[in-house]
């Protein structure tokens, strides 16, 4: 893989999912006692893991197909799809953390969400002239359809 000849979509996609998965590992949640120490938790908890999946399969998706152009209709469905799968689990995440009692949002979880929303954006905004949710999603379908036919 060239990532120069990358297309300007594969590239934001995969940009931005490569910054979703290291916030995984940043902390999500900061805690604090006073004066007597604290702690963080990473994003590789709860709600965290379904975006990093995510995150991942997002990564995936931008490296299947021709590199030169953009994203297949159903590349590209399933890259919209891990943005929205993981803006979901960003968020789930964000509003189960329990702050009081000296917890608060980590620096992660904010770099997360912005990975999550730039996944989804570069995906849609990027994308083919022809390429719709509906078109997207009947492509993966029939691409489904036909794998269980094969095998």
């Amino acid at each position: 893989m060239n990532f120069q000849t990358l297309n300007k979509q594969r590239k934001f996609v995969l940009i931005a999912a490569a910054v979703g998965i290291i916030s995984c590992f940043l902390p999500w949640i900061t805690i604090s006692f006073g004066g007597f120490g604290g702690g963080s938790v990473n994003g590789m908890h709860s709600w965290g893991m379904l975006a990093f999946i995510a995150f991942i399969g997002a990564g995936i998706s931008a490296f299947l197909g021709d590199q030169t152009k953009t994203m297949a209709s159903t590349f590209w469905f399933v890259a919209l799809a891990c943005g929205a799968l993981a803006v979901l689990g960003v968020l789930l995440y964000f509003i189960n953390i329990p702050t009081g009692f000296g917890a608060s949002y980590g620096f992660g979880i904010f770099i997360g969400a912005a990975a999550a929303i730039g996944v989804l954006a570069s995906a849609y905004m990027f994308r083919s002239p022809g390429d719709s949710i509906k078109g997207g999603f009947d492509s993966l379908k029939h691409d489904i359809e036909d794998k269980t036919k094969q095998g």
